[in-house]
């Protein structure tokens, strides 16, 4: 990590979506951050940021995949399954829990965690599950909607969030609602009404436990089409909020590109 941060500027700017060149350098050791997300690092900074000269960002990934599945696979299944949401079953002796992520199935064993039957490459797909099944969901959910704002140490994110998630959707649904409808229903959304008032408003879950709250407005004469997305407050006790806002970005791409 102080390698890494004697290759920053230590300006503590900010532009790398963290609010410290120390934070950042952390979250780059703990494959949470890019080191190329720093705008000022330079190509031989960035080729030299390593320790070992072969060593590559998905290295980084997977060494913290394998660490979290450790953690995972000592857990006990069938209580953890029952916090989080899973479904727990034994086959052949082998205890399973069944999950989906962003509508797409998944099975945890004591072997690692499996796509369609074949065992995950996705360092983040195993990353995210591994994280969300060790810390057993010690929340209720609390039907209290907030911004990735409300949770702490997000508020440098806030803005590359606004941009990159809920500007993107915005942009390229607006004047297009019935689309913007098509692609709910394709990703498991169901529509929904009562906290906010929208033209449209649909529930995903991006985890069994993890909620997530897609409102729309179309454009008028005075507004252009507008997009907030909410997540439930007891997201923090059930997953990383670093490894929750990766999680929503990824559930953006897919929806805007399905």
């Amino acid at each position: 990590m102080i390698d890494i941060y004697k290759k920053l500027p230590k300006t503590n700017c900010g532009k790398c979506g963290v609010p410290t060149c120390m934070a950042f350098a952390v979250k780059v050791k703990n494959a949470q951050r890019k080191i190329s997300d720093c705008p000022y690092m330079s190509p031989e900074d960035m080729e030299s940021s390593s320790q070992k000269p072969n060593v590559t960002q998905d290295d980084n990934y997977e060494r913290v995949s394998s660490k979290l599945e450790v953690d995972a696979k000592r857990t006990n299944f069938k209580e953890v399954s029952a916090a989080i949401g899973g479904h727990f079953e034994t086959n052949n002796g082998c205890e399973i829990i069944s999950l989906k992520m962003l509508n797409k199935p998944y099975e945890m064993s004591k072997e690692g965690l499996f796509e369609n039957g074949t065992y995950c490459r996705d360092s983040w797909s195993k990353i995210i599950i591994y994280d969300y099944i060790r810390r057993k969901g010690s929340k209720p959910l609390t039907g209290e909607w907030v911004t990735l704002g409300y949770f702490p140490n997000t508020a440098s994110h806030v803005k590359a969030f606004q941009r990159s998630a809920e500007e993107k959707i915005s942009t390229v649904f607006n004047k297009h609602i019935n689309k913007l409808k098509a692609h709910s229903k394709e990703l498991g959304g169901i529509e929904t009404s009562g906290k906010m008032k929208a033209d449209y408003l649909a529930r995903f879950d991006l985890l069994p436990c993890i909620p997530l709250f897609l409102c729309f407005w179309e454009a008028d004469e005075e507004f252009p089409a507008s997009c907030k997305l909410f997540l439930d407050s007891s997201a923090e006790a059930y997953i990383d909020i670093e490894y929750l806002a990766y999680l929503v970005e990824r559930f953006v791409e897919l929806f805007v590109n399905l």
